[in-house]
């Protein structure tokens, strides 16, 4: 059975490269719009990674090449096209550099979620089982629930022990950006922009992987 890439190769990078940075940047605005924009950043092991293109598997594990990639892609966007309250959609593939991006426009946060929802059809993994969005209009709350998966471990487990140190340099940043001033913001290692618009979080892969971190935070706009 092919394995897929999940949301803009994060499998893929989970098994391909020790050094990585995927970041997800949401700017939504006080009625519940926005665009969400990720970005998968392999760059600084793109030495690695070509070798790695080059192979059939790694360690028991599907390596897809440059046109597989490019052709998942391509059907995650048409896909998303024609998902309600989706617009806009855009993508790009760096073969060079070795960087994704994969960006759209949703109307509300449901539609946001649907976004989640047809990446998780599209490569067959969960990501809305543990990863949900939610906007209070009235009480101008913004609300991420995330419940840690275990299948995250399990990829994790099948990379050999001595590579796992590697990841030490992995990262993944989440900015979430308003147009209205914030009041607070519930998780404990995120942090409120000097002009109060915006939050920024930045966590290790491992602290995910392992489920030491979580994503979940609520926001609470200035009424």
């Amino acid at each position: 059975m092919r394995k897929c890439m999940g949301i803009l190769l994060v499998i893929g990078c989970l098994t391909l490269s020790s050094c990585f940075d995927l970041v997800e940047q949401i700017d939504m605005d006080h009625q519940g719009a926005g665009t969400i924009k990720a970005t998968l950043n392999l760059s600084k092991s793109r030495t690695k990674v070509a070798s790695l293109l080059k192979m059939k598997q790694f360690n028991g594990i599907h390596i897809p090449s440059e046109t597989t990639i490019s052709q998942e892609m391509e059907k995650v966007v048409r896909t998303l096209k024609s998902t309600q309250g989706i617009s806009d959609v855009q993508y790009s593939l760096d073969f060079n550099n070795y960087i994704a991006t994969l960006s759209c426009h949703f109307e509300n946060v449901q539609a946001l979620n649907d976004f989640s929802k047809t990446l998780s059809g599209q490569f067959k993994i969960q990501i809305t089982s543990y990863n949900s969005y939610r906007y209070d209009r009235t009480s101008q709350t913004f609300t991420r629930s995330y419940t840690y998966t275990p299948n995250l471990a399990k990829e994790f487990s099948k990379i050999p022990n001595d590579d796992k140190g590697l990841f030490a340099e992995a990262y993944y940043t989440n900015i979430i950006r308003f147009d209205k001033s914030i009041q607070s913001q519930s998780h404990k290692n995120a942090k409120i922009s000097a002009n109060k618009q915006a939050v920024f979080l930045k966590v290790k892969a491992t602290d995910l992987i392992n489920g030491s971190t979580s994503l979940t935070n609520t926001i609470t706009l200035v009424k």
